[in-house]
């Protein structure tokens, strides 16, 4: 396991199975599990609501009897406790177990999930539950540009990163700018506020696009290796 239990769990990066040289790096929540969803059935559960009036839940969470927003340290507590409950609440995204499945069978791909370390085992059990126990998982409070400039030391072939938010993807990119990076976000809701994506993203609307994607990114370097 990572050592540095008070900002990550899992394994080391020095300890991530490699098979191969292409790499997919997949962020969890909103690309492999619903979190939306799951976090507006919670809120409902005590009188509050999510609304979609830009990118940001700071503000767009507010009580359906007063119309007050939640505050930061309220909304860091919804959170939590939705991390706490999701095995029973946070659900698979539609076609993510099998277009991760086929992508195994030409690249690595490790789970690398933005969340407080305390709750590594139980997104490993949901996640093993839902038929992924094979692909290494992080938890960290860390940047993830810096974890995954850390994996391209390992990994000589193409490295893809996919997450939700842009602000993580930029992050990746600043740290490693040769890494493909791809958005999905399974929820919409948001979409119509979307801030602007880093410079060569691609972009999802669901798996099928992104396991195209993905693919086209993998085996693009694969022919042009065969053809040096």
């Amino acid at each position: 396991m990572n050592a540095s239990s008070d900002t990550t769990a899992g394994p080391a990066i020095a300890e991530l199975p490699q098979a191969r040289d292409a790499l997919v790096v997949l962020d969890v929540d909103e690309v492999v599990l619903h979190f939306i969803a799951p976090f507006q059935e919670l809120l409902a559960s005590f009188g509050a609501r999510l609304h979609f009036d830009s990118f940001k839940m700071t503000g767009n969470v507010r009580s359906q009897s007063t119309g007050a927003a939640l505050t930061g340290h309220e909304l860091d507590r919804s959170t939590e406790q939705l991390f706490r409950e999701q095995e029973r609440r946070q659900t698979l995204v539609a076609g993510a177990r099998d277009a991760i499945h086929r992508l195994s069978t030409i690249c690595d791909v490790v789970f690398l999930t933005a969340m407080p370390p305390q709750h590594y085992e139980p997104r490993r059990r949901l996640l093993d539950r839902e038929g992924l126990a094979d692909r290494p998982m992080i938890a960290t409070l860390r940047s993830k540009g810096a974890l995954i400039a850390e994996m391209r030391q390992r990994w000589s072939g193409p490295i893809a990163f996919v997450d939700d938010l842009p602000s993580n993807l930029d992050g990746v990119r600043r740290s490693v700018p040769d890494v493909h990076l791809l958005h999905l976000m399974a929820d919409q809701n948001f979409r119509p506020h979307l801030p602007p994506l880093p410079t060569n993203t691609s972009e999802a609307s669901d798996w099928v696009e992104a396991e195209r994607i993905l693919r086209d990114i993998i085996t693009l370097r694969e022919t042009r290796t065969a053809d040096v």
